[in-house]
């Protein structure tokens, strides 16, 4: 088995994922990691299409073993702090989220959404002010950003909670 059979069943199994077949996308993604266990955009990706079937545990594997074979790889670090919020693991997500931003440009959607996702992280943990702090700053980048804005009311009524409550 070559490289070039390596990246066909990986363009099918990325034609799959973009069209919503998730099962037949990890079906293609495992063809290709059979041949190459090493190719890290695979992994990635079926880390993808396990999150997107919420097979959330097989999907932080999947991220965690990207960064073992690349530990610069920033998506798969963002991806595995998006599962790890999803699994209630809030102190590691957190860990793995300041990684992220500490690497990442701060040019793009992924830092605004980065910091969102680690100040979700801190108000589950009723960090109410680190979450502030962070939510600004997405709303800084972007002062449209209306899950920003939402979740900062949240955050603020829970700092200065309304008379009578």
């Amino acid at each position: 088995m070559t490289n070039e059979e390596v990246e066909m069943y990986y363009k099918q199994a990325m034609a799959f994922l973009g069209q919503g077949d998730f099962n037949k996308s990890i079906e293609f993604f495992d063809n290709a990691l059979d041949i190459d266990n090493q190719y890290s955009p695979a992994w990635n990706n079926k880390g993808v299409a396990l999150l997107n079937l919420k097979s959330y545990k097989e999907a932080l594997n999947c991220f965690e073993k990207v960064i073992s074979l690349n530990a610069k790889d920033n998506m798969a670090l963002y991806n595995k702090a998006y599962v790890l919020l999803i699994l209630e693991e809030y102190d590691l997500s957190v860990q793995t989220f300041d990684l992220f931003l500490k690497r990442y440009s701060k040019k793009d959607d992924f830092y605004k959404f980065a910091l969102y996702l680690q100040a979700k992280c801190f108000y589950n943990l009723k960090e109410y002010q680190k979450a502030t702090d962070l939510l600004k700053k997405a709303l800084k980048k972007d002062k449209n950003f209306e899950e920003g804005k939402e979740l900062l009311k949240l955050v603020l009524k829970e700092i200065k909670p309304l008379p009578f409550q």
